[in-house]
């Protein structure tokens, strides 16, 4: 029975050797190999000198392997892909954040109107 080799960091992540994580994400070590070539993909290094790839470095390697099976992108190609997934995950990222202060600024305009409707029925009151 063969066992998957797992070296434990110091933040308790597991960091998997090069011939898993290519098991793991389904690619070839030589395709692992030319992803890291074309800095798609890096080695972490640990504390101790041991490298090795993290699950979230193994989940980006099978990504990019699908961006090259199913789509037939080359490397740069993939490169370019990911590159603007990250920006479109970034743009995401701002236009949650700025619909929330919007929402944030509506609540606060509600209840400032709400003050002064108060204060208008108050003064309404007192006049008569």
């Amino acid at each position: 029975m063969m066992y998957k080799l797992i070296i434990r960091s110091r933040d308790e992540e597991p960091i998997y050797t090069r011939s898993v994580a290519a098991q793991l994400a389904q690619v070839s070590i030589e395709f692992l190999c030319l992803c890291e070539q074309e800095n798609l993909i890096q080695m972490r290094v640990m504390t101790g000198g041991g490298k090795g790839y993290s699950v979230t470095d193994i989940r980006h390697l099978a990504r990019i392997r699908r961006l090259h099976e199913d789509l037939d992108l080359d490397l740069p190609a993939i490169e370019i892909t990911l590159n603007l997934r990250l920006q479109v995950l970034d743009l995401m990222a701002q236009i949650d954040e700025m619909e929330r202060r919007h929402a944030r600024c509506k609540q606060e305009l509600m209840d400032e109107i709400r003050q002064l409707r108060r204060r208008l029925a108050e003064e309404a009151e007192w006049r008569r």
